[in-house]
């Protein structure tokens, strides 16, 4: 890959918009569900549901959402670039296989022992870096069964503990308000294959009538930190977001089975308008404690320079522990997303909007990532910034464009990989794909003070992309990323990644995993790199073997239930039951843990009644 070259602008603001900020709490406490243990999932039948038409994009984002724009538009001004050294690539390999769902949702935590968790829509892949191998692909619905009333489950977030030496993994399930709950995992020990506490927050906390949707995670040395959406029945979630909300917890309670006591924060506006898609900053070389940063922008506007700095101060239960909001000011606008180009013509990418993605605070800084387009190019590509003594009553911004001049850059994501606390090295890492490259990941080192490496192209797809019945794929929504933190200088990265499953399964993705780093000694070895796009090292046994799929179209919005049973009319598996939308979906289920036979698909619902034969082999 040739080098690309940046354009980026530097310039520090000390603007503040002056205007009220509101928040709300109220408290909770959560008991434990279920225990699971993850190894000892013997029989897992992977329902997924996907919705084939994507929601095609229209002018209303941008009306509804109608702030207002800098007065300078399009304004890029160039500054001299002194260039970093080259990232460095390690072990990297497939991970976590297409499992009949889209977007893919990548994210991931390594522990200091070097025990991955790697999650998509809709599975969860163990892999253990010492010994090179990899645990079987686990389904989301199969972890969470016990709790989970078989509906639908997405958005699956992941994220180590180093202080306590174990995980959390937490998924969203069910689409309306009355299925609407969320799922939170705490690891009894390090080892990610054994039992997890199982916990439920309400997805409609508030009792009025709205579920929960796109989390994001954090932690303090203390709490655990959620934040999540809030959004009307049967909308989009353009139209349908009414707030975003943060969930904090008592991780400790978590971990040992106890009663989890949590505050929910809600009701955080500015100038009465609810601020939206609160990012959390995660700790970079270690967890900090007691505060959590959030910083959000006006993600749906064609054009803006407003950045909110949203602050959880305290613990639960302090007398301080309360929400405050900034009002920050970039000089560099950020810019409404255009979609990402594929190698066919027909086939697009979406970006979805210029919501933060990724964030982390260290030194005194909030780096932080999120899409943009490239005034100059009108592509997709990359919006990094930072915040400096965000403690401060008039904390500074700075905002750089990455520009891309022939490939398209979307949902990076980015964690700290600083050496000593006079080094601010963030290795950032994204989703890239154009009209002659296949859909991959690629990352790049910045050093806080607007200075980048070339782009590291890490793998390229085999194919492009084409699940949904439209032309315009789901690319994202988000990519895993995260210092090892007992490595200083390691991060490790999962991001989209585009393939042909076999011969006649094609055009589908998954997650490509890899390790990165400022030093190439400290890297572990190269294994599964290459440059041939053709190599695809599936480190485990095929789980789209056995996957059975039926096509339903519907007038209207219907609950149905999908029945697995014997010949003899035996019932095997309630295998999922939720609202399904409107027109052409797809019901997928696997077969691998059943024996030979024929088998019956009941799908049933106020008004659909439908029967479908199935014979394994």
């Amino acid at each position: 890959m040739k080098a690309l070259s940046y354009i980026f602008l530097l310039l520090m603001s000390i603007t503040f918009i002056t205007a009220q900020t509101s928040s709300s709490s109220k408290y909770f406490n959560h008991v434990k569900k279920a225990t699971v243990n993850l190894a000892a999932i013997t029989q897992d039948f992977s329902p997924t549901l996907l919705v084939k038409e994507m929601p095609k994009p229209g002018n209303e984002k941008m009306v509804y959402y109608n702030y207002p724009e800098p007065k300078e538009k399009n304004k890029l001004n160039q500054r001299t670039q002194t260039p970093l050294s080259n990232l460095n690539l390690g072990t990297n390999f497939f991970g976590n296989p297409y499992s009949s769902s889209t977007p893919t949702d990548n994210d991931l935590a390594i522990s200091d022992s070097g025990m991955i968790v790697s999650v998509i829509n809709t599975n969860i892949l163990v892999y253990n870096t010492k010994t090179s191998v990899a645990s079987p692909v686990k389904s989301l619905a199969a972890f969470t069964t016990p709790v989970n009333s078989k509906h639908q489950e997405f958005d699956p977030k992941v994220m180590y503990d180093p202080k306590a030496d174990k995980f959390v993994l937490m998924c969203p399930v069910g689409f309306v308000d009355s299925t609407s709950k969320i799922i939170v995992g705490f690891s009894q020990t390090n080892d990610p294959n054994g039992n997890w506490n199982l916990y439920t927050l309400p997805g409609n906390p508030l009792n009025n009538n709205l579920w929960s949707d796109y989390p994001m995670i954090s932690m303090t040395e203390k709490e655990l930190f959620l934040s999540i959406n809030l959004l009307y029945n049967d909308s989009s979630w353009q139209t349908g977001f009414v707030e975003t909300v943060i969930w904090q917890m008592k991780k400790d309670s978590g971990y040992a089975g106890l009663p989890l006591g949590s505050l929910l924060h809600h009701t955080i506006k500015f100038n009465g308008k609810a601020i939206r898609n609160l990012c959390p900053a995660k700790g970079g070389s270690k967890l900090y404690t007691p505060n959590m940063y959030f910083v959000s922008n006006r993600n749906l506007a064609s054009q803006n320079d407003t950045v909110f700095l949203v602050e959880v101060t305290d613990t639960i239960g302090a007398p301080t522990n309360t929400i405050t909001t900034k009002v920050l000011v970039t000089p560099q606008p950020y810019y409404f997303p255009p979609s990402g180009r594929q190698t066919s013509v027909t086939q697009s990418l979406a970006t979805n909007d210029s919501r933060n993605l990724g964030a982390f605070y260290e030194n005194n800084k909030i780096q932080y990532v999120h899409n943009t387009k490239n005034p100059i190019n009108n592509q997709v590509t990359i919006y990094y910034g930072v915040i400096d003594n965000p403690q401060n009553t008039n904390p500074t911004i700075s905002g750089y464009i990455i520009n891309n001049d022939t490939v398209d850059f979307a949902y990076p994501n980015i964690s700290y990989a600083g050496l000593n606390n006079l080094d601010n090295t963030a290795i950032v890492s994204f989703d890239h794909s154009s009209n002659k490259i296949f859909a991959g990941v690629s990352a790049l080192k910045a050093d806080g003070n607007g200075n980048f490496s070339n782009v590291l192209r890490i793998k390229s797809g085999t194919n492009f992309v084409n699940v949904l019945s439209g032309n315009l794929e789901r690319w994202g929504d988000y990519s895993g990323s995260q210092r090892q933190y007992n490595k200083p200088g390691i991060v490790w990265m999962s991001g989209y990644y585009a393939y042909n499953i076999n011969l006649t399964n094609k055009n589908k993705h998954g997650a490509w995993i890899a390790q990165l780093s400022v030093d190439t000694l400290l890297v572990t070895n190269t294994q599964g790199h290459t440059d041939n796009n053709d190599f695809a090292p599936l480190i485990f046994p095929n789980p789209a073997q056995d996957i059975f799929n039926v096509d339903i179209n519907l007038t209207r919005p219907e609950y149905l239930s999908f029945e697995l049973y014997d010949v003899n009319g035996k019932l095997i598996e309630l295998l999922l039951k939720d609202w399904v939308k409107t027109k052409t979906n797809t019901f997928s289920f696997s077969l691998k843990d059943v024996s030979s036979g024929i088998y019956l698909l009941k799908i049933t619902g106020s008004t659909t009644n439908l029967t479908k034969k199935i014979i394994k082999q």
